[in-house]
């Protein structure tokens, strides 16, 4: 079945060929085959007649002679002779009066009275005549015989069948016909080859690999072959197929594009709803914590208190100092949106930070160092975020610093770029990873996964991006927060 709907075209185009190409042909030397033979037959006919006359002529002079000299049984002979020489029904000889002198196969007695003898011998030509002998139709040819005076002494009479005739013409229709029928076949035989070899199997070739296609071979190719036109058709075919590819592959990557989209906001619909929940569980906890401080520090001014109680309740004011720090970064990433930007000075901001973040610092910690790197424009944000993010990246760096940590502020194109460079032990984990929200690489109790979070928010806040890696030169970590400048 499937062969066959492969060939179903090229039968298509087979018999379209035939109907358009063929069958025209055909009719063409059918009726130049008819007019031809109509032109044919008359001549066949008078092809017939004068073989018959010739046959008249090469016996009538020896006939001639051996009447003059009244030879019979020469002209007996001679007549005889004829019937070697072609298919003759009959000869014979009459004297002028048309009387028969002698005979060869079937001859009329005499011509006494017939008006083709009288015509032979008053005229002396050669007479033609369609007769009927012994009720059989013939056709009879009547040359004079001249004596020796050139006098006319008798006359001749060579017939032939008038069947004859017809079947001359019979078979000369059967052979034009039989021949004009080979012919054709050969013709169609040839044309349909032709057309296979040249066009039809290429053809064939296109409808195979359109089937191959529909199931789903897209990396399919056709090669270019035959005519000039299927070549043509290849080609599209092949742009088309290139096409088709390249665009299930762009399918596929926009469906992949996608369900990452459609990821990312479960994930965003997800934290938001997170955020909205820390938002409140931050403000219901602000309360307890701020009278639990307060009372701590009531505890410790009332009166002395003994060392193990002393050290219980710095215990106490370290936990309330660590979950009063959870709930300002649990508000800070939760903020609902940021305040109206104005333009500010990026030296300002980062010595406000570096401010900011010095009463934390441990007495182990390095003290940051800032250096400034060329002329700083003045940059248009909310400077109480910014310094919020620069007080995280600070207080990250401070954590993990050996010896060193350097905020420098530097003007590049269209950016200012805050970077804070550490000598710590550098990531632990995917830049990516390390600013979503919650997700620390710090021990359990040791982080809340905010601190990251907040500063990319904050960048996202201002069009501007953060930037974690690294250093190539040696242990420690390059935090880079990038803000547009002012067009």
């Amino acid at each position: 079945m499937t062969l066959r709907r492969a060939l179903s075209p090229i039968r298509s185009m087979h018999w379209t060929l035939v109907g358009w190409i063929l069958l025209p042909l055909i009719v063409t030397s059918a009726t130049l085959v008819s007019i031809g033979l109509h032109w044919a037959g008359p001549a066949q006919e008078d092809r017939l007649k004068d073989d018959l006359e010739l046959i008249a002529r090469a016996v009538r002079l020896p006939i001639s002679q051996n009447l003059i000299a009244g030879n019979l049984e020469d002209v007996q002979e001679t007549l005889d002779s004829v019937f070697e020489i072609g298919r003759v029904y009959g000869a014979t000889v009459f004297d002028t009066r048309g009387n028969q002198i002698a005979s060869a196969g079937i001859a009329e007695d005499n011509l006494r009275g017939s008006r083709v003898a009288t015509d032979v011998i008053t005229l002396g030509e050669t007479q033609e005549s369609y007769r009927e002998i012994n009720g059989e139709g013939v056709f009879s040819q009547f040359l004079p015989l001249h004596g020796a005076g050139g006098q006319i002494n008798g006359l001749i009479q060579i017939t032939r069948q008038e069947a004859d005739f017809s079947q001359a013409s019979l078979s000369l229709n059967i052979m034009t016909w039989a021949a004009w029928f080979v012919a054709t076949v050969l013709m169609t035989l040839m044309v349909i080859a032709g057309h296979y070899r040249g066009v039809g199997r290429h053809v064939r070739r296109l409808v195979d690999a359109m089937g191959s296609v529909g199931h789903g071979q897209r990396s399919l190719r056709v090669a270019t072959e035959g005519p000039h036109e299927v070549q043509q058709i290849a080609t599209a075919l092949n742009l088309m197929l290139t096409d088709l590819e390249q665009a299930d592959r762009d399918l596929h990557q926009q469906q992949a594009e996608q369900v990452r989209l459609n990821q990312q906001l479960q994930e965003q619909q997800k934290l938001a709803a997170i955020g909205q929940v820390a938002r409140g569980i931050a403000h219901e906890l602000g309360a307890p914590l701020s009278v639990i401080s307060g009372r701590g520090r009531r505890i410790a001014q009332k009166g002395p208190l003994n060392q193990a109680q002393e050290a219980q309740l710095d215990k106490i004011n370290r936990q309330v100092d660590r979950l009063n720090r959870i709930v300002r970064q649990l508000l800070d990433y939760c903020r609902p949106e940021a305040q109206p930007h104005r333009l500010s000075s990026p030296l300002q901001l980062a010595q406000q930070a570096m401010d900011d973040v010095s009463p934390e610092q441990s007495a182990e910690a390095p003290t940051p160092q800032l250096q400034v790197e060329g002329l700083l424009p003045d940059i248009r944000v909310d400077p109480n975020r910014v310094v919020l993010a620069l007080v995280n990246l600070l207080r990250n760096a401070q954590q993990v610093a050996r010896k060193s940590i350097t905020l420098t502020i530097c003007a590049e194109a269209d950016q200012l770029r805050f970077t804070i460079t550490d000598d710590g032990p550098g990531l632990q984990a995917d830049p990516d990873e390390l600013q979503q929200a919650f997700y620390t690489s710090k021990p359990a109790g040791e982080g809340t996964g905010l601190g990251l979070a907040i500063v990319a928010n904050i960048a996202q806040e201002h069009q501007g991006e953060l930037r974690l890696s690294n250093r190539a030169d040696s242990s420690g970590c390059i935090a880079c927060l990038c803000l547009p400048t002012p067009s």
